[in-house]
Formats: structure tokens, C-alpha cells, sequence
């Protein structure tokens, strides 16, 4: 049941000849249903052993009708689509790959939940698969895509600059050499100013983590513990464990504020430093806590159940606050966990893409002044940095044209078996 709120897929196999028993029907309800209202999971009925359906004194049009009612009646009483619902012989497709009888196999029906897991789950899993590679190395490329893009316009600036000098004006040379001291003092502006906004951010950032800390957790499922065993009554017990839900969810609540503020300071940071000085405007990666939210209700539903339950209620207190922290209280620890482990690495990458513009800006800068003090008053100073910018233009290019055929193949949505 753990597993359940990550799955991406679920297989809920059930035997034919005993159908819907009382305890699947209520792991289907409590469990299942829930893990559902996930667009992303893949989901089919597998109705085994539907060979027990069989009776030698009848044919096999009396053995189809009798395969179609059972599956009838668990669509009608799970509320699916007939499609979602496969009936088969795992006994017969067994021993018919065994001997290779294709006759057999056929009778088994597993080739239609075969092929529904081949092009439905597995294909749902490589999509998986592809957006978390995607999401691992795509903002890494992009970047530095757009960092080889930037290099590429400034070189062929300064080339078409150089290639207009005239080492023999000092006016021009000194003009030139005023223009670039002054975008050194901008950058050193700009450091300046990205140290103090990361200051802001790394307090914050600081916060968000915080907010999600083991230590924080624990103090209010220890709280509600000790509060727990306190309970004299049945009634007192279930308002405890309701306080204790209504305090996780008001935990993660203020995370989630945390979170959104965390997430405006970093947006109005590369907003400033894309507007005031010219860096990427690209929206960085943001820190979401959409999924957290979603897990923790999941798991607090299910809480709820065992919270209302009968069998709850004529159980021993000291069981049901053993059972409680056990199954569901672990799972809510764990959610929190995540998100204090995913928002603290958020925090230390989300700056590296700005971290690398402003270094590459500083390299720039100094590339130019140096090229500019070396071709004073030297032609031959300016026949070699534009030889020398022209090569670094052909790496450029080169260096593009890979990136963009590395984005390009990672994101092919097309099916290809080798």
C-alpha cells in the first residue's frame, strides 16, 4: 500500500471463479480508487483462473457466455470500462509456452493483456523514463545552449568591431579602451549586486528548508503522541488523531507559503538581472510543492478511513496508536523527507545558471580588454585576434550545432524497438 501514491502503474488481478471478495472490494475502495485520481497511472483488471469457468458437458459458446457475465459483473460493480478488464488462464498460457501450443495460448487470452502491457504500460514507463531524463539533463543543456549562443554574438561583435579598428587612430583605441573599463566597473557592479540578492535568497531558502525539517515534524507527531496515549476514551482518541492530521496538513501549509515566497524572490532576482544587465530571461527552474501536497492528502485519506473505521473503534487505544504511527504516520515522515531533501538541493542549483553568466561575462570582458592592449598600435596585433576569433567563431558553431542535435534527440516522442 505504500507504493501505491508513486506507482505508474497498477495491475489489479483478481481470480474469476471467487470474483470481487470482501477484502479486495476494500482494498479497491480505499486504496486503489485513490491512487487513480492520478491522470498519469496506467491502470487494468486481470481476471485469472477463468478456465475453472469450464465444463466439459458444455461447449465453447456456453463457456464464452460464461467468461462475459463474470466480466460484466465485476465492470458493472467496479465502475469500468470493459477494455480495463482482462480475463485470462495464466495456467494454460503457462503450459501452452511450455509445450508451444498456439492453440492453448490462444484459449489462455493472454496475448490481449500482453499486448496491452507492451504498448500501454511499458510505453507509459519509457515516457517516464524520458521526462525524468528530460527534466535531469534538459535545463543543463538549455543552458548551456543559450550560454553558446551568447559567447557566439559576443565574438562576432568584437570580430566586426576589430575588423573596423585602425590601430594607428589612439583616439578610437583609447575610446575603445574607456568602453570596456566601464562595462568592468558594470560587472563589478554586478557581482556586487547578485551577492546581496543571494544573501536575500539563501535566507530564505534557509526558511523553505527549514519549514520541512525532520525536526519540525517530529516535534508535532511527538506532541500529538504523547497527547495520544493520554486518551481515556474511544471519542477523545479519534479527536487526537483528527488534531494530528489537521496539524500536518497546517504544517505542510506553511511550507507550501514558504515555498511560494522562496519561489517569487528567485523569479524577481533573474527578472532584475535579466532586464537591468542584459543576462538570460529564461524563467529559472522553480521549486513546486504540488506533489508533496498530493502525496501527504493520499496517505491522510487513508488515515481518515482507519480513523472512522469500526474496527478502529473496538480495538485496544494502545494498538490503534501503534498501527497508526506504523502505517500511516511513517509514510507522512517520508513525504516530508522528500521535500526537505528535494527543496535543499532546489536551493543550491537554482543559482548555478546565473553563477555561470556572470563568469562568462567577466571572461568576456577581460578577453576584450586584453585583445584591445595588445593590437595598440600594432597591425599585426589585428590581423591575429581576428584570425583568433574567426577560429573561436567555427568552434562556436560547432559547439551549437551539438547541443542543439543532443536537445533535439531527447526529445523524440516517437516508438523505436532495436
Amino acid at each position: 500500500m505504500n507504493i501505491l501514491p508513486g506507482a505508474e502503474a497498477i495491475i489489479f488481478v483478481l481470480a474469476t471463479d471467487r470474483g470481487v471478495i470482501k477484502s479486495g472490494f476494500k482494498v479497491w475502495r480505499n486504496y486503489i480508487t485513490t491512487a487513480l485520481g492520478r491522470v498519469k497511472v496506467e491502470f487494468a483488471v486481470v481476471m485469472n483462473k477463468i478456465d475453472t469457468l469450464w465444463d466439459d458437458l458444455e461447449g465453447d459458446a456456453e463457456y464464452d457466455a460464461s467468461v462475459v457475465e463474470h466480466v460484466s459483473k465485476v465492470v458493472e460493480l467496479l465502475d469500468l470500462d470493459e477494455p480495463l478488464v482482462f480475463p485470462i488462464s495464466a495456467k494454460q498460457a503457462l503450459v501452452a509456452k511450455i509445450k508451444s501450443d498456439a492453440d492453448l495460448l490462444k484459449k489462455s487470452r493472454l496475448a490481449s493483456l500482453e499486448s496491452y502491457l507492451s504498448n500501454n504500460v511499458l510505453l507509459h514507463r519509457r515516457k517516464v523514463l524520458k521526462q525524468a531524463v528530460t527534466n535531469n539533463i534538459g535545463l543543463l543543456l538549455n543552458e548551456s545552449l543559450g550560454l553558446s549562443e551568447e559567447k557566439y554574438k559576443n565574438a562576432l561583435e568584437q570580430l566586426d568591431e576589430f575588423k573596423k579598428v585602425d590601430c594607428d587612430n589612439a583616439e578610437l583605441m583609447s575610446k575603445l579602451l574607456i568602453e570596456t573599463r566601464e562595462r568592468q566597473q558594470s560587472y563589478l557592479l554586478n557581482v556586487e549586486n547578485f551577492q546581496s540578492s543571494h544573501q536575500v535568497f539563501v535566507v530564505q531558502a534557509k526558511a523553505l528548508v527549514n519549514s520541512l525539517s525532520r525536526t519540525k515534524v517530529d516535534a508535532v507527531i511527538q506532541n500529538s503522541k504523547d497527547e495520544l496515549t493520554k486518551s481515556l476514551t474511544t471519542y477523545r482518541l479519534k479527536l487526537k488523531i483528527q488534531a494530528l492530521f489537521d496539524d500536518l496538513r497546517g504544517l505542510l501549509h506553511e511550507a507550501v507559503e514558504t515555498s511560494n515566497e522562496t519561489r517569487d524572490l528567485m523569479k524577481e532576482i533573474h527578472k532584475k538581472f535579466g532586464n537591468e544587465y542584459g543576462f538570460s530571461k529564461d524563467e529559472p527552474k522553480l521549486f513546486s510543492m504540488s506533489e508533496y501536497q498530493f502525496q501527504l492528502e493520499l496517505i491522510l485519506e487513508e488515515g481518515e478511513i482507519f480513523r472512522s473505521s469500526t474496527k478502529t473503534t473496538l480495538t485496544k487505544q494502545s494498538v490503534v496508536v501503534k498501527k497508526l504511527y506504523t502505517v500511516i504516520i511513517s509514510r507522512v515522515r517520508d513525504v516530508f523527507d522528500m521535500a526537505h531533501q528535494d527543496a535543499n538541493q532546489w536551493s543550491k542549483r537554482v543559482f548555478v545558471p546565473l553563477v555561470k553568466q556572470i563568469k562568462e561575462h567577466k571572461k568576456q570582458i577581460d578577453s576584450r580588454l586584453h585583445m584591445l592592449r595588445k593590437i595598440s598600435g600594432s597591425k599585426e596585433g589585428v590581423a591575429e585576434n581576428i584570425q583568433f576569433l574567426e577560429a573561436q567563431l567555427v568552434s562556436l558553431v560547432k559547439q551549437y550545432t551539438e547541443l542543439q542535435k543532443i536537445i533535439s534527440g531527447i526529445k523524440i516522442d516517437g516508438y523505436t524497438s532495436h
